[in-house]
Parts: structure tokens; sequence; C-alpha cells
């Protein structure tokens, strides 16, 4: 073959190979499926595609004004609660079924149920959305208690059902300070979630009291578009917890028509009856309005009513709207006084009331007092007596050899040993009687464990023993003990049928042992953070971390993060906010701006952001409540733009507990004369808030 030839034949190879190559990468031959692209962009395809937002599940409940149902939002991808309206067939009634919407919208607070969104439906019926809350109403929780639940009385102990009410009082005392009066607060419109949620539901009676025009400011709820618009000549309420001022169609409803209702729910849980009693709801209307309040233990004589809290529910449910409590912080002081082992202010405690709490406020340290004081003087007299024996002894063996001697000499050495055994039983008690004073549930479980284990030894009594066992197991867990949880759940199985918490606890005891060289050590933070996604009861995961930052453990911002981000979303009822932690020159700042975090606090005295020894901090356009939650963090500067504080001239004590040199605000927001406060407690920078 000639060299022409050759050349020729490269030549049709080259151009043949790039004919395929063009063919292979031709973008107009290998366009993507119109089902593959949808598939890369599966939530846009779904927004443009998608032609109805909500698809209805399941009914949840039907009233007389509403029907709530379980939808799919296919927008979002969630389960929704959707309300629609049963009755609203005129646009008058359409527009009070939305008033409804738009005044719980603007009620954000940790328990008022959230409204997400409302429209008309294609039918033309007016709905709303809002948060999707497993669980029972109060009203279910007081019925199974009434009839006996086994699990229920497990529960909701007294302690647990006054622990809700003051979230009740919360929501209440909150919405007053909106001024938003609810009319309508019993257990149906209460949900208990599954994790000790509390959301106060049905705000369909409310109204907003009118304010004076000059003192309103951004924020302000409108009464003229979100009163009631029906006519004002009806009764609305519930017969047996509206006020005595709602059986009078005309009559003046207030702050304290609520604190009314406030006391018929905590004299319900109580006795689980009504305060009035009545054959027919125009019965209770008229014992109602008379102030016929049935006393409570006239109600539940087999139930151990609290005389203090049985006083604090007659004081609101007083006939004179003036004899009631002002507000519903006053009530929430009180429930807090009587858990705190407190006499309540309306019980107005004798002397020797006041002297019983005291004791029982104090009961191991009294306890082991008396048993001390018990023994001793058992002990001295015992040997007063022997002593007076030898005493008589000795003057007989005066009168006898040598050997009656020593053994006279031996007495008073045997005398003299148990004098001092009786010394060091008395410093053995005096020993646990201190560390007894410290004890509070599960706050303190080092302490709590030595007693238990001596208890353990000395009670025969099963069921004492089942429930010490218990106690030991959820103690020995809180402080990650959890070879020593195992044997302690090994040991309880043995004997009784363990239920699904004690249950869980060993399960995760089991998990998370291997990670740890001894009982002795603690988890990672990274670990830690892991125990408290997996644990399925909230109360553990707060002590759990309490004892651990209570061991003052040296920790980077890095490596707490993890767990910071954890014991947040717990605290906050399962909200993930982002945390932009910053390294700036001057220290660690976070930016919280915009998120929706309100507890920062996981015990009275430890609050989580502390660990981090942040410089400065930002909590502008934030649904904070009060800066109680940031009470000695030692923040140099903060900021704090678009904050609406319901407490402004609290402002400046509050800065000065956190330790606030410099703050960053807008002084307008602020009533007038609290800016000359606000002005010399710290260093001010001034931001208009757009």
């Amino acid at each position: 073959m000639s060299d022409k030839d050759r050349h020729l034949d490269l030549e049709n190879h080259l151009n043949s190979r790039n004919e395929f190559l063009s063919n292979l990468y031709d973008a107009k031959s290998s366009e993507i499926p119109d089902a593959e692209k949808a598939s890369l962009l599966p939530i846009l395809t779904t927004l443009e595609t998608s032609s109805e937002r909500y698809q209805e599940v399941e009914l949840i409940a039907k009233g007389g004004e509403k029907r709530i149902t379980r939808v799919m939002d296919h927008r979002l991808n969630r389960h929704v609660a959707m309300a629609r309206a049963v009755k609203a067939v005129s646009r008058q009634g359409q527009e009070q079924f939305l008033r409804e919407a738009r005044l719980e919208a603007n009620l954000a607070h940790p328990n008022i149920v959230p409204v997400y969104n409302m429209g008309i439906d294609p039918d033309g019926v007016p709905f709303f959305t809002m948060e999707l809350i497993p669980g029972d109403s109060l009203k279910t929780v007081i019925n199974k208690l009434r009839n006996h639940d086994k699990d229920y009385l497990e529960r909701y102990p007294l302690s647990v059902l006054l622990s809700m009410f003051l979230k009740i009082c919360d929501a209440i005392a909150y919405a007053h300070s909106r001024q938003v009066i609810h009319l309508d607060i019993k257990p149906d419109n209460i949900r208990v979630g599954e994790f000790g949620e509390v959301y106060v539901c049905d705000w369909g009676l409310a109204r907003v009291l009118h304010t004076d025009i000059e003192s309103l400011d951004t924020g302000t709820l409108d009464g003229d578009i979100l009163n009631d618009m029906t006519q004002t000549g009806m009764l609305k309420g519930t017969p047996g917890f509206m006020a005595p001022e709602q059986t009078d169609a005309h009559g003046e409803k207030t702050v304290r028509t609520d604190i009314y209702a406030l006391g018929a729910l905590l004299y319900n849980m109580l006795t689980y009856q009504l305060p009035v009693a009545g054959k027919s709801g125009n019965e209770l209307i008229e014992n109602t309005r008379c102030g016929k309040i049935i006393p409570p233990h006239a109600r539940g004589k087999s139930l151990a009513i609290p005389k203090g809290l049985a006083a604090v529910a007659l004081k609101a449910l007083a006939l004179d709207p003036d004899d009631r409590y002002s507000s519903a912080s006053e009530i929430q002081e009180e429930i807090v006084r009587y858990l705190s082992g407190y006499p309540t202010r309306a019980e107005a405690a004798s002397p020797f009331s006041q002297l019983g709490l005291l004791i029982q406020r104090h009961s191991k340290i009294a306890s082991l007092t008396i048993l001390f004081l018990i023994l001793a003087f058992g002990i001295i007299g015992t040997y007063s007596l022997i002593l007076q024996q030898k005493k008589a002894q000795l003057v007989a063996a005066n009168r006898q050899a040598l050997s009656a001697q020593q053994t006279a000499e031996q007495n008073l050495q045997l005398y003299q040993n148990k004098v001092q055994e009786a010394l060091e039983l008395n410093s053995d008690l005096r020993s646990s009687a201190i560390n007894s004073a410290n004890i509070k549930n599960f706050n303190d479980p080092l302490n709590r464990l030595p007693i238990l284990n001596i208890a353990l030894k000395n009670i025969n009594d099963s069921d004492t023993k089942w429930k010490l066992l218990r106690d030991k197991a959820q103690q020995l867990f809180i402080v990650q003990r959890f070879n020593e949880t195992i044997q302690c759940l090994e040991e309880f199985g043995a004997k009784w049928n363990m239920d699904h918490r004690m249950t869980e606890l060993l399960e995760l005891s089991r998990k998370y042992a291997p990670l740890k060289s001894s009982d002795d050590d603690l988890l990672s933070t990274k670990d830690l953070a892991h125990l408290l996604r997996e644990s399925p009861n909230q109360s553990y995961i707060i002590h759990v971390y309490n004892a651990y930052m209570l061991t003052e453990p040296s920790l980077s911002a890095e490596e707490y993060l993890p767990l910071l981000k954890v014991i947040l979303s717990l605290l906050n009822h399962g909200l993930k906010e982002p945390l932009d932690l910053q390294h700036k020159p001057e220290g660690l700042h976070l930016n919280l701006s915009g998120t929706r975090y309100t507890t920062f606090k996981s015990d009275p005295t430890l609050n989580v952001l502390t660990p981090l020894n942040l410089h400065s901090l930002d909590i502008s356009h934030t649904q904070l409540l009060g800066l109680n939650e940031l009470n000695r963090l030692k923040i140099k500067e903060l900021r704090m733009v678009g904050l609406d504080l319901p407490k402004p001239y609290a402002v400046p004590y509050h800065l000065k507990n956190i330790g606030v040199e410099k703050l960053t605000i807008d002084l307008s927001r602020y009533p007038q004369n609290a800016q000359p406060r606000i002005r010399d407690a710290v260093e001010l920078l001034e931001e208009i808030d757009p």
C-alpha cells in the first residue's frame, strides 16, 4: 500500500470516529425524559403539578360549630388538623368562623395551638389548618381518672395534673397580656399531648378587650375586627364552667371571668366533678348565678383533696368578681406555693398547719431526727439502768476479793464500748439527715442512691421494695451508671413484671453501657446527644442532662454544640432551629435572630447556653416571652431589635442579671417612661426596626 493510500485510509478512519462521537454526545438525540426530570426535582414538581393542597384522611371530631379532620398537606408533606365550619352558611356566620382562626393565629404561645393557614375550599366552605396534636382531651383524662383507670392513675397523679394546670394558666396569662379573654375554658378545650404538651384550644367565644386608641401599638389585636359579631343578647359559655356574669346575656365579661373558669377547671381536676350541681343545663346556670358552689371535700369524700388547693379553687369561684384572683399569674403563684410545700394564701393556714407543712417540706430530716431521739433516749435510759445496777454491784463487790473488782472493771469497759457505739450511731444518723436535706425527687441522685441502698437492705415489704428498686434504677440511669441500672432492672424483672418505661430504660442501658469503659465514666457529648434523642421519656432526658452538667465538664463550644441542639429542641417542644455560632476577636457570638426558641432553662438554676461562655448574643425578631430565660448568662453585648416583651419595665432588672454592658435595641418600641431606665442601665446603641 502506497503512502497516499495509507493517508487516505487514516483520514477515513478519523472521520468515522468523529461522526460516532458526535452522535454519542449529541444533546438533541439524548434528551432526559420528563419523568426522570420530575424525579430529580420532586418538591418543585409537586408544587407545579399538584392541583389540590389538602387531602382528607379521617374525621377527628365533630361539634355543633365545626368539623375537625386530619388532612395531608401535599405542599409541606405533613399531616395537619383542618377545621371546617359546620353551621356557617351565611356570610356573617362564615366571617365569624374565620375571626376565630385570625385571633388564634395571632396568639403565639407554646401552650396555644398554632394556626398554619386559612381559606375557602372549592365548595365555598371556610377552613383553617392547625397543628395536629396526638393525645387526649383533658376531659378524657379526668373521665378515666374518675373511672379508676389504672394506667391513667399512674400517668396522671395530682402533681402532673397541677403541672398541666400551670401551663394552662401560662397560656391564659399570655392571652390576657394581649387583651384577649377566652370565655370558654373547660376540659373539652384542653389537649394533652403524648409527651406532656398542653394546649388551650377553641377560641371561638374569645373577645378582645377594647383598649384606649391612644395606647395601641404594633401587634395590638383589633377588637372591632376580631370580636364575636353575633348578637350580645345570647348566653355564651359552658354550664358548670361559665362565670355568674356569663349567665346574664348583658353581663360585663372581664379577665376575672376567665379566672372563674380556671377555678372551675382546678375544682374539676381535684374532684372529677363540676363545682355546681344540677340535673339540667338550666339548673346548672341558675345555681351558678346564685353562687351555690359545693365544697370540694363534700364532692370527693374518697379523695384526699389538699385544703390549700381547695381554698384556691373556692377563691377563684367567688360570686363577686372583685373577690376572685385578679390575674392568672396569681393562681399560678398559689399552685407553686403548694407544690413547694408552703401554705397557699387563700387557705389562711393556722400556726399548727404551717408547722405541719414545715415538717412535710423536711420530712426526711424530721423522720431521721425523731428516730435519732428515740434511739438516743432508749440507749441513755437503758444504760442509765445498767449503770445503776453496776453501781449496786460495785458496792457489794467492795466486800469481795480482787476477782470481783476485775469483773466490775470489765463491765464498766463494756458500758463504755456501748456508749461509743451509740455516739457512732448518732453520727451516722446526723450524716444521713444532712444528706436527706438536699433530696428532691430526681434532682439529686448521688445523695438519693446511698439512702435507697440502706432502705433496700432493711425493708422486706414487697410493694415498698418494688417502688424502691424502680426508683433506684431511674436514679442510676440519670447518672449514667448503666451497668448498675441493668443489674437493678434484672433483679426487678426477676420478681415483678416491668412496665414499658422500665423496659425502655433497660434497652437504652444495654445499648449505651458498652460505650464506656466503666460505670464511673461519662458518655461523650456526641453519644449523650444520641441517648437524649432516643429516650422516650422527656423527664428522664432533662434530669440526665442536668446531672451531666452538674459534674462541671470542661467542654469547648464545638464539643457542647451537638448536646445543646438536642436539649434546646426538647425544651422547645421539638423545634429545630439553626444555631449560628461565630468566633469573633472579642469572644463567641450566638445569633438566634428570627428563631422560635422560647425556653433556655432546663432547671431554675441551669441555663443551657451558659457552657458556651458567650460574649454576645442576638435575640432580635424571636418569640422570646421574657428575658428571665437569659438570667445569669453573663453576656457582655446583647442585640434585641424587634422583640415584643410583655413586661418592658422589667428590662433593666433582667439586663443587670444577665450582665449586659452594651445593648442594641429599637427604643421607640418601649413606653416613654421606661426608656430612661433602660438608658441608665447599659451603654445603648439604637437601631430602628424597619
